[in-house]
């Protein structure tokens, strides 16, 4: 999972940026990846008092054998800033385990519970140059409005070039995110919310005449997006045409979003409506 909460009585609270779990070994690993050469002292902490029965009452995981289940927390970081991250979890007492990343994963400083990991690392774990290593994360709670919403159309289009007429939120969001189904709780609830309002401000907006939303009987909370059916019109230049007024009413709406604007119908050129829905002069 990615960017998990986790709670510590009497301690705080943490997001692992990615917990991992074994279930054969019924054992978990919480990594915290640096970016530059400084820690949250706090933050360390809680990392160095995680126990399994906080991963499993607080960190959405179930362990085969709750009572006999282990955890560790590692901290990772580039090579260059592996000593300087070494110096402050010194400051503090903590000895977690850290590794460095250069061309190799490599055991910095202390010792993994783990014993096969443990090896792997002393002996240098080979890595991909940083530019060939896919971008998994690419929105977090950070993400502003603009960014999602040009994920969003890109994924309403994909699902549209399918034949995919009616799109399930989660559906959306699955295709938006390859990495959801390991995305933390609190992620997945953010991006679902923002996602959910951004596709009921464009339905009822800049697609009012294109599409709707529907709730799902089975369950009120979540929602279909259901565009008209001859939307993408019979032969290919059709498809051709509404794929590129789909395009400038994507940029009118980020640009909406971008200026913090409200929707206005009287400002709508006549270049964003899709073929065969043109109004009647």
């Amino acid at each position: 999972m990615i960017e998990q909460p986790v709670s510590v009585p009497e301690i705080g609270s943490v997001s692992v940026d990615v917990l991992c779990l074994n279930p054969l070994k019924n054992h978990a690993l919480s990594w915290e990846c640096k970016s530059g050469r400084t820690i949250e002292d706090k933050q360390a902490r809680v990392y160095s008092a995680i126990r399994a029965e906080h991963l499993q009452r607080t960190g959405n995981v179930t362990f085969r054998e709750p009572r006999r289940a282990t955890a560790e927390a590692i901290y990772c970081c580039l090579r260059q800033d592996a000593e300087k991250i070494k110096s402050s979890l010194d400051r503090l007492g903590s000895r977690l385990p850290i590794i460095s990343l250069s061309d190799k994963a490599e055991l910095f400083s202390g010792q993994v519970a783990d014993q096969d990991l443990q090896r792997a690392l002393l002996a240098g774990i080979d890595l991909p140059p940083l530019d060939n290593v896919p971008k998994y994360l690419i929105a977090n709670t950070q993400t502003p409005r603009p960014a999602l919403a040009r994920m969003l159309f890109a994924t309403l289009v994909s699902l549209l070039r399918r034949q995919i007429g009616r799109m399930a939120l989660n559906q959306i969001l699955e295709e938006t995110f390859g990495d959801w189904a390991c995305m933390g709780t609190d992620l997945r609830r953010y991006l679902h919310d923002r996602f959910k309002e951004l596709i009921r401000d464009l339905v009822e907006n800049e697609l009012h005449d294109y599409a709707s939303v529907v709730k799902a009987t089975h369950s009120p909370q979540e929602l279909f997006v259901e565009f008209s059916g001859n939307i993408l019109g019979r032969d290919a230049s059709s498809r051709t045409r509404t794929f590129q007024k789909f395009e400038r009413l994507a940029y009118s709406f980020i640009e909406r979003l971008e200026n913090n604007r409200p929707y206005d119908a009287s400002k709508e050129s006549a270049s964003l409506w899709l073929p065969g829905f043109e109004p009647e002069k």
